[in-house]
């Protein structure tokens, strides 16, 4: 890879050890020592409001050599950039309208790229995940990660429960959040929408979150190795804008999904399903229960709307 070759990592992706915890959620967790102490120091974020600042690190700043495609002909402004700090293989950034210089929240448009870029992948093994202001967030400048995680992953197949139209709730796992399956819309500009609605309105009510795109298991049951859905998880959580380190680990998306990079040998050694369990709850549960009761009316006011709108066509 050129970019290797040029240098421009700050490290080379060296995973030094892995391990799936024992007990029932299987959580991934990978050493990535380099990933601790080489990576670039995190913007200070203090705010979901917080403007873009040109005087501080953004994407307008990469070099030729970080930058892996343009998604259009016409223009730069949606690119693929490397991730000069990887957690996995081929651990790279999106960039949706770079030169617009707009802050990490989510747009409609940067979450089309996002789905299509994904869509794109045959793999199953493609992930996708975003993590907003206050949500460890490291880079205040729209921005998605894309990696590959070879890896069987719990979130793929895990039973969901009912909870308004299509949007069903990951209940029983430490990290409860809303998700939403390709397979309940079976078309790409509703699930696009429907998520973007719940995300908008984390995002108007200033509430951190992280977004976590992975292939899911079908419900072929004749194939048990069909992953053909797709699915979208929205974690609202608790700011972590002022939290005190004291986790082995970020609870940022990938995290929240179950896949831990750490960053000590101590702490990996340590590091148990009891003690993942209780930080994921800790980040989530209280969220969760204030905002599940609003956005469950939010996208009941939308179902109702719909249907009022195809009545009068």
């Amino acid at each position: 890879m050129e970019a290797q070759k040029n240098g421009v990592f700050r490290y080379i992706l060296n995973i030094q050890d892995w391990k799936i915890l024992e007990g029932k959620y299987h959580f991934l967790v990978q050493l990535n020592i380099d990933r601790g102490y080489k990576r670039r120091s995190p913007e200070n974020i203090i705010s979901m409001n917080q403007p873009f600042n040109e005087k501080d690190f953004n994407f307008t700043k990469l070099v030729s050599e970080e930058q892996i495609m343009n998604l259009n002909n016409t223009d730069k402004d949606d690119i693929i950039a490397i991730n000069a700090s990887p957690i996995e293989y081929c651990h790279s950034l999106l960039l949706p309208q770079r030169c617009k210089q707009l802050p990490q929240l989510v747009t409609k448009h940067s979450l089309v790229k996002a789905v299509e870029l994904f869509s794109l992948s045959l793999s199953s093994y493609i992930r996708v995940a975003f993590n907003s202001l206050c949500a460890f967030a490291s880079v205040n400048h729209l921005h998605w990660h894309l990696y590959y995680l070879k890896w069987r992953m719990l979130l793929e197949y895990i039973d969901l429960e009912e909870y308004a139209g299509p949007i069903q709730i990951l209940g029983n796992y430490p990290a409860k959040g809303f998700c939403i399956k390709y397979s309940n819309v079976q078309n790409m500009d509703d699930f696009v929408n429907w998520a973007f609605l719940i995300i908008n309105y984390l995002q108007n009510n200033q509430i951190a979150h992280n977004i976590y795109i992975t292939r899911g298991k079908s419900n072929i049951k004749e194939n048990k190795e069909e992953y053909r859905d797709v699915r979208i998880y929205i974690w609202a959580r608790k700011s972590s804008q002022g939290a005190k380190d004291i986790h082995a680990f970020n609870l940022a998306a990938c995290e929240l999904f179950g896949h831990l990079s750490i960053k000590s040998k101590e702490a990996y050694e340590n590091v148990t399903e009891e003690y993942v369990t209780r930080a994921l709850r800790e980040a989530t549960e209280e969220t969760f229960s204030s905002v599940a009761a609003k956005i469950k009316a939010l996208v009941e006011s939308q179902i109702n709307a719909v249907a009022v709108q195809k009545q009068t066509v």
